[in-house]
């Protein structure tokens, strides 16, 4: 009986969390998660939060690394998504498939030491940048997506840089 108390209880505090993270709207005004249709009988419209990395505060006790670094990041770079490799088994046994996908070019950044950049990527951005961290120098404030990437030289690869959002990462190249 005391196991069926406590799964009950799991259940019930499962329950009541909610199952997405955003409301609905009818026509500007907030409506319950269940509401199916609007007064008007027309669909909800979902707003759903903006999901932000849980990453760790800087402890209060270390100061902040000076950007020193900034200045080997200046000119123009060759940007490109970079391609991956990855390994599945296959319906042979002891063979397994290898899976190749090619990196895609990008457009040209240049990162000028005005405090300007310009990234010729999908249409193209151009905006200001800001100083980083020791590890990523150059923060490119975007406009276009309203992301921060940060950009920093690549530690695997002399030479190359990476720019990464949180999630999304590029490398480039001279």
């Amino acid at each position: 009986m005391k196991l069926f108390g406590a799964a009950l209880a799991a259940a019930m505090a499962i329950a009541s969390v909610p199952a997405w993270a955003g409301t609905q709207t009818c026509n500007g005004r907030v409506v319950p998660p269940d509401a199916r249709k609007c007064p008007d009988g027309s669909i909800p419209m979902y707003h759903a939060d903006i999901i932000t990395p849980n990453q760790p505060a800087r402890p209060q006790n270390q100061p902040q690394q000076p950007a020193a670094g900034a200045q080997s990041l200046f000119g123009v770079w060759h940007t490109a998504v970079p391609g991956g490799v990855w390994q599945t088994p296959s319906a042979v046994p002891g063979w397994d498939t290898l899976h190749i996908a090619p990196g895609v070019r990008s457009g040209d950044l240049t990162i000028a030491p005005n405090g300007r950049y310009v990234w010729n990527s999908y249409g193209g951005k151009s905006g200001r940048w800001e100083m980083g961290d020791g590890e990523y120098p150059i923060v490119l404030i975007d406009q276009v997506e309203h992301k921060r990437w940060r950009v920093g030289p690549d530690r695997r690869s002399n030479g190359r840089i990476y720019i990464w959002d949180g999630f999304v990462s590029y490398v480039g190249t001279r």
